[in-house]
């Protein structure tokens, strides 16, 4: 199920590496346009199949995990969240326009809903930030948040290595 879906996303951003091929294919370049496609159509692959069903949460572990500076781990984790809300908001609004019996149109009344909307997000999203902010400076924040690192370790985890470490060696003698 899972796969499905990855490969329609992936389709759906071919549309644009398909645009950015065909300029260079005006401009004779037809081996760059090529390796382009190809090579940007395997990275957006093998994203989507990584992170497919992840929020993004999970890579500010990553990233805290890993010891990468507290003030990019705080500012990758707040970012998650204000676009988690502005997300929520979006999707808010949109149900609430269904309900209104709103049909998207090419004309000036659904130009000017959608360009209300955007600037009613826009304008949300710096009030809310700015509460944030306020809110952290209050509470004297030290550009650092802190994670429970504790993982406990299970007996699957460790069929899982053995099985892939079984893997690895087969295939490096074979």
């Amino acid at each position: 199920d899972s796969i499905i879906k990855i490969f329609k996303s992936l389709a759906y951003l071919n549309i644009f590496i398909i645009v950015l091929a065909l300029l260079l294919v005006f401009q004779k370049e037809y081996e760059e346009a090529i390796n382009i496609y190809i090579r940007t159509n395997m990275i957006i692959l093998f994203n989507l199949s990584i992170f497919y069903k992840s929020r993004g949460y999970d890579i500010v572990r990553g990233f805290y995990t890993l010891k990468f500076p507290s003030s990019f781990v705080s500012t990758s984790y707040f970012t998650l969240k204000m676009i988690d809300s502005l997300t929520s908001d979006f999707k808010s609004i949109k149900n609430t326009l269904k309900a209104r019996g709103f049909c998207a149109k090419t004309n000036m009344f659904t130009y000017n809903t959608f360009g209300n909307i955007l600037g009613m997000l826009f304008v949300k999203s710096i009030k809310k930030s700015q509460k944030l902010k306020d809110s952290f400076e209050a509470r004297g924040f030290n550009k650092q948040i802190y994670l429970n690192d504790e993982f406990q370790t299970t007996k699957r985890d460790y069929i899982l290595a053995s099985l892939i470490f079984i893997v690895v060696v087969l295939k490096v003698i074979l």
